[in-house]
């Protein structure tokens, strides 16, 4: 499950590393060698996520499950982080990951502390054991995809890439506020979150993506965005159903837009 802001990089060489010798890809970015394979993965892993969605609508995670939650973390992470050190290479690729996640979690640890940029809020003990008595130390596992994701489809806008992290945080955050995720102290008038949480969104997202400043984002992988699409298909499903349609369907506005190959 995702955690908060969550809550969100380096320049690839002329041909991208992919640590299995040089492959072509398509347009929509599959391997020509085991295409049709490849084409049933993501269809197949977004209808897993959206299915674990379903579940948590109907039947809350328990704090004493929170291991579980945090496993679904790492799950979704992985598909993101190895396409991202398959084309960068080890080095370059970790030190990327590493640099958004540490990113992630000292802007997340400023925020449960100070209130500022999101506004003042609090986690809950679902999702992992706190850092620092404040952040789950699962947030770099969530976040980061969200920002890979974005960072993807803007081709490295970070402006864009900051808009674009707003519009999932209104799909992602009413659903995690209303299963007790984390909270706001104050509450808020979109789905009790408040609207200074997305001009921090707009903010931190902003900033990460200007981290990720050094890679050639055009070149990046298709798969680099699928951590992104299943943190996405999930909230999504969990939005729906329990009846909150607009992020709901500002979720399914977000994967359309994501499935769709870049130009």
């Amino acid at each position: 499950m995702a955690s908060k802001k969550p809550t969100v990089t380096s320049a690839p060489p002329a041909q991208p590393h992919t640590g299995q010798g040089h492959t072509s890809r398509n347009e929509g970015g599959w391997s020509a060698k085991g295409g049709l394979r490849s084409r049933f993965i993501l269809p197949s892993a977004l209808a897993f996520a959206a299915i674990s969605g379903f579940f948590v609508a109907r039947f809350p995670v328990r704090p004493e499950l929170a291991a579980v939650s945090a496993i679904f973390v790492l799950v979704f992470a992985w598909p993101s982080y190895s396409a991202i050190v398959r084309w960068l290479g080890v080095q370059r690729g970790v030190r990327l990951l590493v640099l958004l996640g540490v990113y992630a979690l000292v802007l997340e640890t400023v925020a449960v502390k100070t209130g500022v940029p999101y506004g003042r809020f609090s986690y809950g003990p679902k999702i992992g054991k706190l850092l620092f008595d404040a952040v789950p130390w699962t947030v770099p596992f969530s976040w980061t995809p969200l920002a890979l994701c974005a960072l993807w489809r803007s081709k490295g806008n970070i402006f864009l890439s900051g808009a674009l992290l707003v519009a999932v945080d209104l799909c992602l955050d009413p659903g995690a506020v209303a299963q007790g995720f984390w909270r706001y102290g104050a509450g808020g008038a979109y789905f009790s979150v408040p609207f200074s949480n997305f001009v921090g969104w707009m903010l931190s997202g902003t900033l990460g993506a200007w981290l990720g400043r050094g890679v050639n984002w055009q070149e990046a992988p298709p798969e680099a965005r699928t951590s992104g699409l299943l943190s996405i298909a999930f909230w999504t499903s969990v939005c729906l159903n329990m009846s909150l349609w607009i992020p709901g369907l500002v979720g399914v506005a977000l994967i359309i837009g994501s499935l769709l190959p870049k130009k």
